[in-house]
């Protein structure tokens, strides 16, 4: 029998159960299916509350995103009182370090979303995809071509987390460190 909760509450709980799929690795071939029995309701209750897949699916990556800058944001704060773009990368590439598992499933999910049959693709290639304005500010702060470092710095970050979605058992740290300086050594030229 379904549980009867105010449709805030239900949809938060769908919101975090499907963030737990993701996060423990059981994403693959996600549908609603999947994720109303997850929730312990019927697939047309989560209807109500999500007409379709990809509009779920936006709402959880978009939370996550959200939720994950300002976390970042807070720490950048705390650790750099006036930050520099090279900040902000050192404290993302720990923030990420330090939850292993769930961003290597988060990044697997992502790779799998390529496919344009997948129901995040949009979220992973559309206009949803966006630069987040602390990198946008700090580039600009710090270099006099911003919008070529944020690009390439994307293009970095992109190649290091492909290489740690194929390693078994991946240094995050170890190996941002050693492409780091050199990335923001070439910054200046752009």
């Amino acid at each position: 029998m379904t549980r009867r909760l105010e449709p805030e509450t239900r949809r938060a709980e769908i919101i975090a159960h499907t963030r737990a799929m993701i996060a423990e690795g059981r994403a693959h071939g996600i549908s609603l299916r999947a994720v109303a029995r997850q929730c312990g309701m019927s697939t047309p209750g989560l209807m109500h509350h999500f007409p379709d897949l990809s509009e779920l699916l936006d709402v959880v990556l978009r939370e996550r995103e959200d939720e994950h800058a300002a976390e970042i944001a807070a720490a950048l704060r705390k650790a750099h009182p006036n930050p520099s773009l090279l900040d902000l990368a050192d404290v993302s590439v720990r923030f990420y370090a330090d939850r292993p598992q769930e961003t290597r499933n988060y990044d697997a999910f992502e790779a799998e979303a390529y496919s344009p049959h997948h129901p995040a693709h949009r979220y992973f290639t559309g206009s949803a995809v966006r630069p987040w304005e602390l990198t946008v500010s700090l580039a600009a702060q710090d270099y006099p071509n911003p919008e070529a470092v944020v690009r390439v710095l994307a293009l970095v970050v992109d190649g290091l987390r492909s290489r740690w979605l194929r390693e078994e058992d991946p240094d995050y740290w170890g190996d941002w460190v050693e492409v780091r300086d050199a990335v923001f050594a070439t910054f200046r030229h752009l």
